[in-house]
């Protein structure tokens, strides 16, 4: 028997594999959640600005969300970033190289832009 750090049995190969592709598989759904949420609130920039367009010019709006959903969406643009670096490096350079060629994966993330 191995003396694991920490204590334990140790932990098979096919264990070890089926973890990364558990951990690879859970973090490309939550960059896929975080590109569905900026799409909503894009959304509901443009549903914003198109309602400020049709009002009168005698009507004051106090209650301005878009500078809301921009600094959310700048957040959740950052977010994606570093999620997506973080799956490129699980994956390595060999999988990357092999997903891009073959048109597979996540499409590539736009860096954020610091005002």
């Amino acid at each position: 028997m191995q003396n694991i750090k920490g204590g334990g049995t140790p932990v098979r190969a096919g264990d070890r594999d089926k973890m990364y592709r558990a951990v690879v598989a859970e973090l490309a759904s939550v960059i896929e959640h975080v590109r569905k949420s900026r799409k909503l609130i894009e959304s509901a920039i443009a549903s914003d600005a198109a309602a400020e367009d049709g009002a009168a010019d005698n009507v004051i709006v106090l209650d301005d969300v878009t500078p809301g959903y921009e600094r959310v969406d700048a957040a959740l643009r950052e977010c994606d970033t570093g999620l997506s670096v973080a799956l490129r490096l699980l994956q390595g350079p060999e999988v990357s190289g092999n997903a891009a060629a073959a048109g597979g994966g996540l499409p590539p993330t736009r860096l954020p832009i610091s005002a």
